[in-house]
């Protein structure tokens, strides 16, 4: 299969797709469009592998989402996880302070979200970071712990967020939100194009003709073409960009 697009970030194991999943996948593969589906915890993390060793131009991203600070997080077990060919970051991961208003619960995310940077450093991966309200913690920590690579999936700061993690050499992502809102347009605008992605997080936040479906990877071209259109470049110019910045962040030979 011809990799043309890259989906950097979905979650095909998802229970909106057990009726239809071999379908979904079917109509990426035939518009040339591979995925990166994403653990947020062992059992997901391990689904996510199952799929990409199943299907060619698909990988996987292990680790726990913020969401779920309360279980352990066992280092080992993942470490084993991580070694996996086809593993190819660790997250998601990070802070998400959306509604959470207990100090305590912040500080269990924040020692979660140490582990899988100890855990990417060892193994040599980079980050996927789930970011929600917090991007100033998550940019100390990832000083203070001498993170390595890192992506940030849905990213949703604003300019001068950006620049920080350009700075550090770091990387983000867009999803269908783009269609439809402009609360992100300067950052596209002014991002360098080796420095972004697109991605769906599918099954939410299809892009328009789309949105109020189901979402699901064949629908990341409609983000690669908004980005065209606010950086005012032909779409083969931002196609081939983007998927050589994934193929690079995520080593995907």
């Amino acid at each position: 299969m011809k990799l043309n697009y890259l989906d950097i970030h979905s979650h095909l194991n998802s229970a909106d797709y057990d009726a239809d999943r071999a379908e979904v996948i079917r109509r990426a593969q035939e518009a040339g469009i591979g995925v990166i589906n994403i653990g947020t915890d062992q059992k997901t993390s391990e689904e996510v592998i199952k799929l990409a060793e199943e299907n060619d131009n698909m990988w996987a991203v292990i680790g726990v989402h913020p969401h779920e600070s309360e279980a352990e997080f066992d280092y080992d077990y993942f470490k084993k996880l991580a070694l996996k060919p086809k593993v190819v970051a660790i997250g998601e991961c990070g802070l998400d302070y959306f509604r959470l208003e207990n100090e305590a619960a912040k500080v269990k995310q924040q020692a979660l979200f140490k582990q899988h940077i100890a855990l990417a450093k060892e193994v040599g991966k980079p980050l996927m970071l789930h970011i929600r309200e917090a991007y100033d913690d998550v940019l100390k920590i990832l000083e203070e712990e001498q993170a390595g690579p890192a992506h940030a999936h849905f990213f949703a700061g604003d300019w001068g967020v950006a620049q920080k993690f350009l700075d550090r050499g770091d990387t983000f992502s867009f999803t269908g939100v783009v269609t439809f809102v402009n609360a992100y347009d300067e950052v596209i605008k002014n991002a360098p194009l080796d420095q972004i992605m697109a991605e769906t997080d599918a099954p939410f936040v299809a892009p328009i003709p789309y949105r109020g479906k189901r979402n699901e990877p064949s629908y990341v071209v409609e983000v690669y073409k908004k980005i065209a259109a606010l950086k005012s470049l032909d779409l083969e110019v931002v196609r081939a960009q983007l998927l050589t910045n994934a193929k690079r962040v995520f080593d995907l030979g």
